[in-house]
């Protein structure tokens, strides 16, 4: 099965129930992929700038083995094998993925935050 990173403006999903995420991995159908929603979750909340992509480089390089960086909602646990999540609220742990998956899902939302007036980003995700 094929996915796609899509990069977005926000869904409103009417009164009292919020706005969607800027980021999902989906399916070919549209469908957010579960393996994926931690991932997103965490880059749309706690991603705003390329602090993140100088922590993927210090553990890409061995200048670490592995940090955890506390955001304003998750922690996210880096290493070279492995990125996982945990919500500080409740929102949840785990959402495994590899280091390569992760800098390619922050680098894609950064280029959309930069000029999100662009449109919509797709893009085949490997998984």
């Amino acid at each position: 099965m094929s996915y796609v990173l899509h990069c977005h403006e926000r869904v409103d999903f009417g009164v009292g129930r919020g706005l969607g995420r800027l980021i999902d991995v989906v399916d070919e159908s549209g469908t957010p992929v579960e393996h994926f929603e931690l991932m997103c979750a965490a880059i749309d909340s706690d991603v705003k700038g390329e602090s993140i992509v100088q922590w993927i480089e210090k553990v890409e390089s061995g200048e670490l083995d592995s940090v955890e960086v506390d955001g304003n909602g998750w922690v996210i646990h880096l290493s070279k094998e492995t990125v996982f999540f945990e919500g500080l609220y409740g929102q949840g742990e785990g959402g495994a993925v590899s280091l390569e998956q992760f800098k390619f899902a922050v680098q894609t939302f950064l280029l959309f935050l930069a000029d999100p007036s662009s449109g919509s980003i797709r893009i085949g995700f490997a998984t």
